[in-house]
């Protein structure tokens, strides 16, 4: 997160401080790691849990008065997600691997119709573009790209670029690796991405 914002790994105090104070795209981040850092702490002790849950919740309806976005605690999102513009995204209970960057208007999530309370699951690497909807019980392979716009209801394959309503496969083998940024190590060996982008 420093390297990206910051251009440093090692940036000053002061730099450090300023950055938590100021950047909001990184309170949101930070809310939704917190939540989910207090879910697991609930099940070990019961009463800290309790507690870190109320000031979760406070801390997250705040983010959705203010910056109008809402990562649910119950996600389970891999190292490296960047938030580039945090106006009006919401995540449900989904599964996102390493190194995500999301825009603005982002919704991931149960896509409810015909029954379907499924939620996508979503690979390393991918890039999800500006009033992107991503949705049901779906596989997005590592390495994707899913333009702005894109209304998303079934697999796609790893490093596909994806566009249109209904989304559709533009290009296969598409490189997005200056989308991406700055690019942490994945989970560890011992919790695999849920995604295998090797098929």
């Amino acid at each position: 997160m420093y390297t990206i914002n910051l251009g440093s790994r090692h940036p000053s105090l002061l730099a450090k401080v300023r950055f938590w104070l100021t950047d909001y795209e990184l309170h949101c981040v930070a809310c939704y790691r917190f939540g989910h850092w207090v879910g697991g702490l609930r099940e070990r002790r019961p009463v800290l849990g309790v507690l870190g849950l109320g000031v979760f919740w406070f801390w997250n309806r705040h983010n959705m008065r203010i910056h109008h976005t809402e990562i649910g605690r119950r996600a389970d999102i891999g190292p490296g997600l960047l938030v580039m513009h945090r106006s009006g995204i919401m995540i449900g209970p989904v599964v996102i691997g390493s190194n995500c960057v999301l825009h603005h208007n982002v919704t991931i999530g149960q896509r409810i119709a015909a029954g379907d309370h499924g939620v996508p699951a979503i690979g390393d690497d991918v890039w999800i573009g500006p009033g992107a909807v991503i949705s049901g019980a779906i596989t997005v392979g590592d390495g994707c790209t899913i333009s702005a716009g894109t209304v998303l209801s079934k697999d796609v394959p790893p490093r596909s670029l994806v566009g249109g309503n209904p989304g559709r496969v533009i290009a296969r083998d598409y490189d997005n690796a200056n989308m991406i940024n700055f690019v942490v190590p994945g989970r560890p060996a011992e919790q695999p991405s849920p995604i295998l982008g090797d098929e």
